[in-house]
């Protein structure tokens, strides 16, 4: 048995849904900060063509930066971190595999308001809303939501933060 506090996952990337992300589960932890523990994790998505272990310097280097972000905002909030940079093919199931072996409580998910579409050589990428305004969850949240062994926070900017 288990004494009172929260193991919480939270996939990390730097993105501000990502930053979001970390936020709540920081607050969460927070509560119990002597016996939570945040774990941020980064998945380096291996491209079918090499191994699943190969190392990938340009993805792994932006993983550790973004593991140390994560490591930081942690001490800032005094709850207990340890970042975990992942190899997977997909990040879902990667963060759902991580879930299973760490027995987490939890995990938090942040994701932002719109799916990037049709990428055209220099053009920029397309921002575009859901059906009725929704969030499009992606797949690694959608995975993530399905598979995971615990229960699953997402969370989402608010429409303020993105001009809504």
């Amino acid at each position: 048995m288990r004494v009172a506090g929260i193991r919480v996952l939270v996939p990390f990337d730097r993105s501000t849904a990502a930053r979001r992300g970390l936020e709540v589960a920081l607050r969460l932890a927070g509560v119990e900060r002597r016996r939570s523990v945040v774990y941020p994790v980064y998945v380096v998505e291996v491209d079918r063509a090499l191994a699943l272990d190969a190392y990938v310097p340009t993805l792994s280097a932006e993983g550790e930066a973004s593991l140390t972000e994560a490591e930081a905002e942690a001490k800032q909030a005094k709850v207990k971190c340890e970042g975990w940079l992942l190899q997977a093919r997909d990040a879902g199931p990667g963060i759902v595999e991580e879930a299973v072996r760490a027995n987490v409580d939890l995990v938090v998910m942040g994701v932002g308001w719109a799916a990037k579409v049709g990428d055209r050589g220099d053009a920029p990428m397309a921002n575009v809303r859901g059906v009725s305004g929704a969030v499009d969850l992606g797949r690694t949240a959608d995975y993530v939501l399905s598979h995971a062994p615990c229960e699953v926070i997402v969370v989402r900017e608010s429409t303020e933060a993105v001009g809504q």
